[in-house]
């Protein structure tokens, strides 16, 4: 009877044990497919019960100097910062420094009498504030973002600025609101951000490989940043990361990041009842929280789950973190080269987990950058057509699209740029960056009036987008 309940129950250990094996082969497969396609560059980390199913690594950190990415080379993580920040800024409340309900006047007396200085802490947090980001400013990148500020000096470039509406109405993300929160902390403790940072949560929590960045640090370990360019690879653009503290300068890596997650479920950082506060959904659509996007992931045309998420984009960075509470499970992908499709390899990750096929089509996108090289962008266009009716094969993503006619501007290729455009708002025309860019390549091709239409139909579908309407009230002396 014994042997007999030891057989039956080396069989279960077995069945589980190859279950997870299948598990984690399938996530290798998944992102070693995305890797030979081109479309990934960096590291991931899958878990689920609170333990780590798969992590892996791909491409290189440096490539001038051929260095492989591993899973615990560090990356920028761009507004994944947000949640971090999020956390610090509750743990402040948490220890009675701080009231959510209190305004940036009650801690920065030098907004008093300004627009944003009856703003609250938690408006902040949930980017219901009503402060406006930084793409009120003309040229902002390349040539502010590359200036190094002191923190009175950056907060002066935005302080001034009118409201897009009464705080508490509406939903508009500001980083230039969390820029805010932490320079509320600094003020408040008289600590850095850095510091605070480090000694709430990443010595807390056991994130040895995580730090707030400045560009004249030495971090070993670090990958750097490249994008995407026709025909290969170029670096990043530098951006001082001095005017993104609390909403983009940190780094970390993937197994730090799971970390962060554990630490979140087990309330070593954050008490339960600040930690539900975090994670209940905020104003719709998008349903942001403090830090989190909260809503349910549709992994497939049918099936969703309740999760948290947040992606993060820097300068040759990109970086998404979903955690789903149910079931202590989470993902997180962080790469350094862009653009990649971070949606599309995050839903095929938790599909795996819910143990749903996962068919990886290959990307049109990459085809049509080299037959635009080879063929020339008519024929390109052409073979768009072909390629789109071929759904067994192929797949194409607006954002991935949108960016091979943002190349072509960049590269002064302005009449290939248009027909590229052009064929994007005939196929996506809902999105409001395709409108944006079409209007950008009009304008660069002199040609005012269809710009003006191109900026009114960005703002038809996006009434905030703050750099469209900059542009349209030059163009139309306003």
């Amino acid at each position: 009877m014994v042997k007999k309940a030891i057989h039956t129950l080396l069989l279960i250990l077995s069945f589980f044990s190859l279950f997870s094996q299948t598990k984690e082969s399938k996530l290798a497969g998944t992102m070693q497919t995305y890797h030979n396609y081109n479309m990934f560059d960096g590291a991931v980390l899958v878990a689920e019960n609170g333990k780590v199913v798969y992590k892996g690594a791909f491409g290189q950190a440096n490539r001038e100097w051929n260095i492989p990415n591993k899973t615990d080379t560090r990356f920028m993580i761009g507004s994944v910062s947000k949640p971090l920040t999020a956390t610090l800024m509750l743990i402040q409340v948490q220890k009675g420094l701080i009231s959510l309900n209190k305004t940036i006047a009650d801690y920065l007396p030098e907004f008093k009498g300004k627009p944003a200085a009856n703003i609250t802490i938690k408006q902040l947090l949930s980017h219901t504030s009503g402060m406006p980001n930084y793409d009120i400013i003309k040229d902002f990148f390349p040539k502010i973002s590359r200036v190094s500020f002191t923190r009175e000096e950056y907060i002066k470039i935005y302080m001034d600025s009118a409201l897009s509406f009464k705080p508490g109405e509406k939903y508009f993300y500001s980083s230039w609101g969390y820029f805010t929160l932490g320079y509320i902390m600094e003020r408040v403790t008289g600590k850095s951000y850095s510091q605070l940072m480090k000694e709430d949560i990443f010595d807390k929590a056991g994130m040895g490989n995580s730090g707030s960045y400045h560009h004249l640090q030495i971090v070993p370990n670090r990958a750097t940043g490249y994008d995407y360019s026709f025909g290969g690879f170029t670096s990043a653009d530098f951006r001082d990361q001095s005017n993104t503290m609390g909403t983009g300068d940190l780094y970390s890596t993937v197994e730090d990041l799971f970390k962060f997650h554990l630490a979140l479920m087990d309330h070593s950082l954050l008490n339960k009842e600040l930690t539900d506060e975090m994670l209940t959904e905020g104003i719709r659509p998008a349903r942001y929280g403090y830090g989190w996007f909260n809503q349910n992931f549709k992994y497939t045309n049918t099936d969703s789950v309740a999760a948290n998420f947040h992606l993060g984009m820097t300068e040759g960075f990109i970086s998404f973190f979903i955690r789903i509470p149910s079931t202590n499970s989470m993902a997180v992908i962080l790469c350094n080269s862009s653009p990649t499709d971070f949606f599309g390899i995050t839903k095929n990750l938790i599909k795996t987990l819910y143990n749903k096929p996962v068919v990886i089509k290959e990307p049109g996108h990459k085809k049509m950058e080299t037959y635009i090289s080879q063929l020339g962008v008519v024929k390109a266009v052409e073979e768009y057509k072909k390629m789109k009716a071929d759904t067994a094969h192929y797949y194409f993503d607006w954002i991935s699209m949108n960016f091979i006619a943002e190349q072509l501007l960049n590269l002064k290729r302005y009449q290939e740029a248009l027909v590229i455009a052009e064929n994007n708002t005939a196929e996506f025309p809902d999105k409001d960056f395709v409108m944006f860019t079409t209007a950008n390549i009009y304008l660069a091709l002199n040609r005012k009036e269809e710009a003006v239409r191109y900026y009114k139909k960005t703002l038809e579908i996006s009434p905030g987008y703050q750099e469209a309407k900059n542009r349209l009230k030059e163009l139309e002396g306003k």
